[in-house]
């Protein structure tokens, strides 16, 4: 049986294990559709690819839903009947109104991959997926209902109780839609069924499951993590990990491929690079182009140890922008604005 940690639990042995990571709708400008071939089609053969082989390194570029992380700031799951959940668009608004899942559905305009990650995900850690979210832009729900003036936020109440919010501009951005489709298929309970809101970039306490409502308000409204001194902002930061070799793993000496994930939100991923000194010297790894501007990229370094013995290797990325990793420090914790540091691995180079 899986652990399921909290939102905020601060995990101290960062999960090396995540080498498991894992139609008119808009498909992302990651895929490339073949001529003759409906958008249903091109879906069913990404998510049919399982795992990738990128040069001899090995990941899930896409997460699996019975693996995708899952974290909730209680242990409840709501059972919503589909047939009689209706949303409800309120708040400073000209046209209340409210709409069921048929309405939803008939209304799909975006087909996107989209990396999420707990803002309590410490460095390396494994609370972190991709996944294919077929849904609705907000800014269509949203513009539905006539907004007046002086709107500050977009709140989103959930079935179990949890509400948060995003700046109502960022509301009406392209990019934020509301989902009930997740890599292929409608929702799992433990994801949101049957509704939940997509906000790329942020992490996912924004990224409301089990939504039920929308209000527009002219105050700055705070969430329940936010109440709790957790950023209102939530951006994620430039994100790299080691998904191979796993720590404390003895290689054989000799050519390796080293291989990761990395993700740096709207400015994407420009390079990674690897030290195996502590971080006196770094080189480039290679990228495989990522599956859309949302979503992580993989990468691998073939490395040739020059002789036997322990070493330590650590990744950084830089994005599009030019901004470096932030390296963070031995004390760098989740609180309040999410993990922040150089993930590392120790390794022994040796036949034994």
């Amino acid at each position: 049986m899986k652990k399921k940690f909290t939102r905020r639990e601060v995990i101290k042995a960062a999960g090396a294990g995540v080498i498991g990571l894992q139609a008119s709708g808009s498909i992302s400008s990651g895929l490339i559709r073949h001529a003759g071939a409906s958008a249903e089609e091109e879906t069913h053969k990404l998510l049919m690819k399982g795992t990738v082989n990128f040069k001899g390194f090995t990941a899930k570029e896409i997460t699996p839903n019975d693996e995708f992380y899952v974290t909730s700031y209680s242990e409840k799951v709501p059972r919503i009947d589909e047939n009689k959940f209706r949303l409800a668009v309120a708040g400073l608004v000209e046209k209340p109104y409210d709409l069921g899942m048929n309405d939803l559905r008939a209304m799909k305009d975006k087909t996107e991959f989209v990396t999420l990650e707990c803002i309590g995900n410490p460095v390396g850690g494994d609370s972190i997926g991709t996944a294919l979210w077929e849904g609705v832009t907000l800014k269509r729900i949203i513009e539905k209902a006539v907004p007046k003036k002086g709107v500050v936020k977009t709140v989103f109440y959930a079935e179990d109780g949890y509400t948060d919010s995003i700046p109502y501009a960022h509301s009406l951005s392209d990019d934020v839609f509301l989902a009930f489709k997740m890599n292929g298929e409608f929702l799992p309970p433990q994801h949101g069924f049957p509704l939940r809101v997509i906000v790329p970039g942020i992490y996912g306490m924004k990224n409301v499951k089990w939504i039920s409502k929308i209000e527009l308000v002219n105050h700055d409204y705070k969430g329940y993590w936010e109440k709790k001194g957790w950023s209102d902002e939530a951006v994620i930061p430039i994100k790299s990990q080691i998904l191979m070799p796993m720590d404390g793993k003895t290689i054989p000496p000799g050519p390796y491929v080293v291989g990761g994930i990395a993700y740096a939100g709207r400015h994407g991923i420009a390079r990674v690079q690897v030290s195996f000194d502590e971080g006196r010297t770094w080189s480039d790894a290679e990228i495989k182009e990522p599956l859309s501007t949302w979503a992580w990229v993989l990468w691998r370094f073939e490395w040739s140890p020059p002789k036997e013995g322990a070493y330590t290797v650590t990744v950084r990325g830089v994005d599009k922008a030019g901004k470096v990793q932030e390296k963070g420090s031995f004390f760098s914790t989740s609180y309040p604005d999410g993990a922040k540091g150089y993930h590392s691995v120790d390794v022994n180079v040796g036949t034994g």
